[in-house]
């Protein structure tokens, strides 16, 4: 489960299964959640607005990682697993989101065609 809230929890499992889709027809990374977590975060403030927040943090690695929040601080991160599958702390959660910076939408080309993709998958199922 994601979100107490009905409507995020929906959109929710959406991108996850529109992520698991990506990653079958990308199998660049070693799981579908890897790489993707702006991404995921994007499709999920696009699909509830208001609702969520995004945030950002360096893990581990000096890497940035996403998520989203409730405006009165439920954590929605749907690419967690990358971390839990490598039994490193999830950032959204751990020590290191004490750290956290409001995130904002980027321009990026790369970014905004793995998003359009990811929406294309949504609507399409």
């Amino acid at each position: 489960m994601y979100s107490k809230d009905p409507k995020i929890e929906e959109e929710a499992i959406k991108i996850t299964a529109a992520l698991i889709e990506f990653h079958k027809r990308n199998p660049k990374k070693a799981n579908p959640y890897e790489g993707m977590c702006y991404c995921a975060s994007v499709c999920l403030k696009k699909l509830v607005g208001r609702a969520v927040i995004l945030w950002k943090v360096k893990d581990h690695n000096g890497v940035w990682h996403w998520w989203c929040e409730t405006p009165d601080g439920e954590v929605i991160d749907l690419t967690k697993q990358q971390y839990e599958l490598n039994n490193n702390p999830v950032p959204s959660t751990s020590r290191a989101s004490k750290l956290k910076e409001q995130g904002r939408i980027m321009s990026f080309k790369s970014y905004q065609k793995k998003i359009d993709t990811l929406m294309q998958i949504i609507e399409d199922n």
